[in-house]
């Protein structure tokens, strides 16, 4: 009986240790991960990018031929490149009319490389069109914009302002990037989509000749 007794209390010892140490054990700690992001110092002119593949440089355009290098544009809130736009030749006769661009790629690119995304606006201001004998009545509108981001830009997207129409002597916004988006390199491919870019002539009597205006585009650091 005491053999008995003594095996039963040994078995029941035994499961006892087997479950105290059975048991996981549980553990915590922190770490701390930490990185210091230093301002970029680059100041260099950032080559201008194909808008449907900006993995790629800028092809050219037919259209605004000897025009593929950019503005050269030093600096870490930048415009990069900007098309000439150039219509298509038509007869003179009665107006008004309306001429087509015939651009294939027309695009203006800007880069902002700062360090924190305080925003900007690209503005556009038009001359007046002139021969060496008249000036034309005429305005322009932009049709479809396109905004594509440059190669691995995650930043959030400036906004399209205006497609409208753009009077000679007066500034419009095109696009504005709000505080905390427009990092990065971004395209404004014109004359895309089902509206291209045109010019509209007011003249009721149209003379031959060369007409040639300015589109002045500026780059305000500040969101519009």
């Amino acid at each position: 009986m005491k053999r008995q007794a003594w095996s039963g209390w040994g078995a029941v010892f035994g499961l006892c240790v087997l479950i105290g140490y059975g048991q996981p054990a549980h553990a915590a700690t922190q770490t701390t991960a930490q990185v210091e992001l230093t301002p970029s110092t680059d100041e260099r002119p950032v080559p201008p990018v194909d808008p449907e593949q900006p993995d790629r440089p800028y092809p050219g355009d037919p259209a605004d031929p000897d025009n593929e290098t950019g503005t050269g544009a030093y600096g870490q809130l930048t415009i990069d490149f900007v098309s000439n736009v150039h219509f298509q030749t038509t007869t003179a006769k009665t107006g008004p009319q309306t001429l087509t661009a015939a651009n294939q790629r027309a695009m203006i690119q800007v880069s902002d490389r700062r360090t924190r995304p305080d925003g900007w606006t690209l503005q556009v201001t038009a001359s007046p069109l002139r021969s060496q004998q008249r000036t034309l009545a005429s305005t322009l509108t932009l049709g479809s914009v396109q905004l594509t981001p440059g190669k691995n830009n995650v930043s959030a997207a400036p906004q399209l302002l205006t497609t409208g129409e753009i009077r000679p002597g007066v500034t419009a916004n095109v696009v504005t990037a709000p505080s905390g988006s427009g990092l990065g390199t971004w395209l404004v491919s014109l004359n895309r989509g089902p509206t291209p870019v045109q010019l509209h002539l007011y003249e009721h009597e149209l003379e031959a000749g060369r007409y040639t205006g300015n589109l002045a585009w500026s780059l305000t650091n500040a969101p519009a």
